[in-house]
């Protein structure tokens, strides 16, 4: 049988074909754009697009139903119905599939992991742990299972030491693997996103003042920057779309000023907001008495 049916069988191909997705990222846009971008991940029918400076954030933006299509047509079917663009300050390690500038990444040592010989109960427990698979997945999986231990052998016999909190094997100079200085990140970019939310027009001084955030943490300061962005590209892609609420139009209106509720007025909210509107079709509920 067919590797494709037999992954298709075990609801495996589309994850399998998204996986591809992201690393053939530059293959799907071009060159160019992958320099300063990269798919994040999938949630759901989402592609969560990183993106490394507002100037690329504007141009993917515009672009974003050509990315769909793009991406679609690399997978060969019509899973993805929406594209995310996210602030990124630069491209995980582990994202850098490609010479970007002349530089390549070099994750692995030197040595050819085919050379180093597994003892036999290692051998024995990826017979074992595999037996189960369909007969055609079988072979494939144990190749991948000895050249994941192999790779385990030569990063300790080069003397890499492994992250505390998830045992990873770490690049040098880290104290923490990637992934987890990820998932930390994200614990705090969502402890600031949910203040931001509730009080949009906070300034990073206040922030600090009212004990909202350690007090001079560089990374605060550059998740303050990010989330406040990505939350403005989003009330503008909200408004842009004519799927807005006057909520939102308010919310936006806050994140861009940083200014009190109390000194907003509906007339200037609306024409804080008309201009990212397509005039041609203007929501009823920001609608002058005289439109």
């Amino acid at each position: 049988m067919a590797i494709p049916k037999i992954l298709e069988e075990h609801k495996l191909l589309t994850p399998y074909k998204l996986y591809q997705a992201k690393l053939s990222w530059s293959s799907i846009v071009g060159v160019q754009i992958a320099k300063y971008s990269y798919i994040q991940q999938f949630d759901e029918h989402t592609a969560v697009i990183a993106v490394l400076n507002s100037v690329w954030m504007n141009q993917l933006f515009i672009h974003k139903k050509d990315l769909i299509e793009k991406i679609n047509r690399f997978i060969h079917e019509e899973y993805i119905r929406d594209i995310r663009l996210v602030r990124s300050g630069k491209k995980p390690a582990k994202i850098i599939y490609e010479k970007l500038d002349g530089e390549e990444e070099a994750l692995f040592p030197t040595e050819d992991p085919k050379q180093i010989l597994l003892s036999k109960d290692v051998v024995q427990k990826i017979v074992q742990d595999t037996a189960h698979l369909p007969a055609a997945l079988q072979e494939r999986i144990r190749q991948l299972r000895f050249i994941q231990e192999k790779r385990k052998l030569m990063y300790t016999q080069a003397g890499r030491g492994t992250c505390p909190h998830c045992g990873r094997f770490l690049q040098p100079g880290e104290h923490i693997c990637y992934l987890c200085q990820l998932e930390i990140r994200q614990q705090k970019k969502k402890q600031l996103h949910d203040v931001l939310i509730k009080m949009p027009w906070l300034t990073w001084e206040e922030l600090i003042q009212h004990g909202y955030i350690p007090s001079q943490e560089k990374l605060y300061m550059e998740l303050y920057n990010e989330i406040r962005r990505d939350c403005i590209y989003r009330y503008i892609e909200r408004i842009h779309y004519d799927c807005d609420t006057a909520e939102d139009d308010m919310m936006l209106a806050l994140f861009v000023t940083r200014k009190n509720p109390t000194e907003m007025t509906d007339s200037f909210i609306h024409n804080l907001t008309e201009k990212y509107r397509r005039k041609a079709n203007v929501s009823t509920h920001r609608r002058q008495p005289n439109d």
